[in-house]
């Protein structure tokens, strides 16, 4: 239990988090014990968790509370449940996790609030998290669940799949066949690998064999026995793929759904991974593959895909109103009607496609402002960025400025720009198709849909727009399943320079100092960012200004920086004067940083990588 004591609670916390273990907190109950729901504070915040205590006469005794402790302190990945902490005190044995509020995906099974595309995007979670484990905790050895089952899959608020239940686990080396022999198979009825059942021989095979099964539930909406549990959805399952009779045992529901296509890869892979012979099994890899192209060809991705950017403006509250507007295919947009004042009061647009005219339904407009002025755009003219400035009326946020920047130029500004906080976000190599927000009486917030050619966009910059003989181009771009460890940078009255580090199965990888020219005579201040294994970069704001100082003065320069990730703010660094700027995403990913560099940091943009 070395190196963990960090994360022990005293029972006394847990007893009166749990209400002194109330049936009413009980949100769950197994062969181990009961779980419970329940508000702890951490790091001066209350969050909620889920607590699992063991009986003492569960079957999960002391080895597999030891090694659920061992492997969630040592391994980390999104698709795995995170370890909170735990209590081993007056022979109580609690387990404290992070809290998944929709519960284990058994009950959802037979649910038709679970679409094809939900179920598939599951999947592909657990798939990674099962990936991890079998490839990427370290050099030379992997981790064999042993028990992989749909009820130790865990959902969280988005749905995102949770991998749970480590105690019957080992962890080996990953350059042997057979990573183990152990003399009683261990898992649940119907999900055990037969060959592993019958010889004791346990390899990563066993797991994916385990994992088939639990396709086939998700794809048939059905649990792995039936209700006399005299048949095993595995026989059902392979009977009915090889006699070309699958779509009879799929879900009511999503048979109306799901394209041929996708489902045909879809039950490939899952059948693939129900082979008897251990050797005809894939790799958790090309599982996760092949689910990712199942996605695809449901959703009809090809080259385009769709990055939403933003939003700006109010965030939440009980009176907004989600609008959104996407452009159909091969319409271009053609006006856009804007009634303002102190404000954004309302939005309206109009496409047109071969002498096709469509006019959007109005957003916002609970009330009126002082002019209706009209954009309309040639018909090779596009939108290529946009600016506007958030400000209050009523107590709330709203959009009390808008311009729209096109290829031939700018229109606006429309409202009320005085005295308020700007953002400016102009993309490259992506299409406009689109604006969403939130709306009442004004625009309460707005946000940019972008189709990508390419795998990934790049977003900005902010700064100076060209090189000079000052200036380079700097990158950062991570490479394939690296994480964003640190950021490291040199500021005073600017931005001096900035670097990277990445992290992947323990190796870290440092980028070039980008800026700093001046051969280390840079700011005041070398602060460095750390995040957690978890943590990801959703946003970052700054202002631009213009150098100062004897020498190179008057360039323009990023004189400060912040960066917002899904658990804090970092910054800001550097001195925040001059222009100031924003930009937040939405359904994608973070991959990277570039801009214009010499003595100073003179631009910033952002590498963002779209997802399904």
């Amino acid at each position: 239990m070395e190196g963990v004591q960090h994360l022990k609670f005293p029972f006394d916390d847990i007893k009166l988090a749990t209400n002194n273990f109330s049936d009413e907190n009980s949100i769950g109950k197994g062969g181990y014990g009961k779980v419970y729901a329940a508000k702890l504070t951490l790091s001066g915040q209350q969050r909620t968790v889920a607590i699992k205590r063991l009986n003492l006469t569960s079957v999960q005794g002391e080895r597999e509370f030891l090694m659920e402790i061992q492997l969630l302190s040592c391994y980390r990945h999104k698709n795995l449940v995170s370890l909170v902490g735990f209590c081993d005190e007056n022979k109580e044995k609690i387990l404290v996790y992070e809290y998944a509020k929709h519960g284990s995906l058994d009950k959802y099974l037979s649910s038709f609030e679970l679409s094809w595309t939900k179920r598939l995007q599951i999947s592909i979670g657990a798939a990674r998290g099962f990936s991890y484990l079998h490839n990427d905790v370290g050099p030379q050895h992997r981790v064999l669940h042993r028990d992989i089952k749909s009820s130790n899959i865990l959902l969280d608020d988005d749905w995102e799949a949770k991998i749970s239940d480590f105690g019957l686990s080992k962890i080996g080396p990953s350059n042997v066949e057979c990573t183990f022999l152990l003399t009683n198979a261990c898992g649940t009825i119907g999900y055990v690998d037969p060959e592993y059942a019958r010889t004791g021989i346990l390899t990563k095979e066993s797991d994916v064999y385990s994992f088939g099964v639990v396709l086939f539930e998700i794809l048939c909406g059905r649990p792995v026995r039936n209700k006399d549990k005299t048949l095993f959805l595995p026989t059902l399952a392979r009977k009915h793929y090889e006699q070309n009779t699958l779509i009879d045992i799929v879900h009511p529901n999503l048979k109306t759904q799901v394209k041929v296509d996708s489902m045909e890869m879809f039950s490939m892979v899952a059948y693939q991974c129900l082979k008897e012979n251990r050797s005809e099994r894939p790799t958790m890899t090309w599982i996760l593959e092949k689910l990712e192209k199942a996605l695809e060809l449901q959703v009809d991705i090809k080259a385009e895909k769709l990055i939403r950017i933003g939003t700006w403006g109010r965030q939440s509250g009980d009176s907004q109103y989600y609008w959104s507007y996407e452009l159909e295919q091969d319409y271009h947009l053609s006006k856009i009607t804007i009634d303002h004042g102190d404000g954004i009061y309302s939005l309206m647009f109009t496409s047109e496609s071969r002498g096709v005219v469509r006019n959007s339904n109005k957003v916002g407009g609970w009330a009126s402002g002082d002019k209706v002025s009209e954009i309309t755009f040639d018909g090779d003219e596009y939108i290529i960025g946009v600016n506007g400035t958030i400000g209050t009326r009523g107590g709330d946020k709203i959009i009390s400025s808008l311009s729209f920047k096109t290829n031939k130029r700018i229109h606006g500004p429309f409202g009320q720009a005085a005295g308020e906080s700007h953002f400016y976000v102009p993309w490259e190599e992506g299409r406009f198709v689109g604006f969403y927000g939130s709306a009442g009486p004004y625009i309460d917030s707005i946000g940019v849909y972008v189709k990508a050619y390419e795998e990934i966009i790049k977003v900005g910059t902010w700064g100076m727009s060209k090189p000079n003989t000052l200036a380079d181009t700097w990158s950062l771009q991570l490479e394939r399943n690296h994480h964003l460890k640190n950021v490291t940078i040199d500021h005073g009255n600017h931005i001096y320079s900035i670097m990277f580090t990445s992290e992947h199965r323990g190796l870290l990888h440092t980028s070039k100092l980008a800026g700093g020219w001046n051969g280390g005579e840079g700011g005041e201040t070398l602060s460095e960012i750390t995040f957690d294994w978890n943590e990801e970069v959703h946003a970052i704001n700054g202002t631009v200004g213009l150098s100062n100082g004897q020498e190179y003065a008057g360039q323009t320069v990023i004189s400060s920086i912040s960066f917002i990730t899904n658990k804090k703010v970092y910054g800001p660094f550097g001195h925040a004067r001059g222009s100031p700027f924003t930009i937040a995403w939405k359904d994608c990913s973070f991959v990277g940083f570039y801009g214009l560099a010499g003595w100073y940091i003179n631009a910033i943009g952002v590498y963002l990588k779209a997802t399904t």
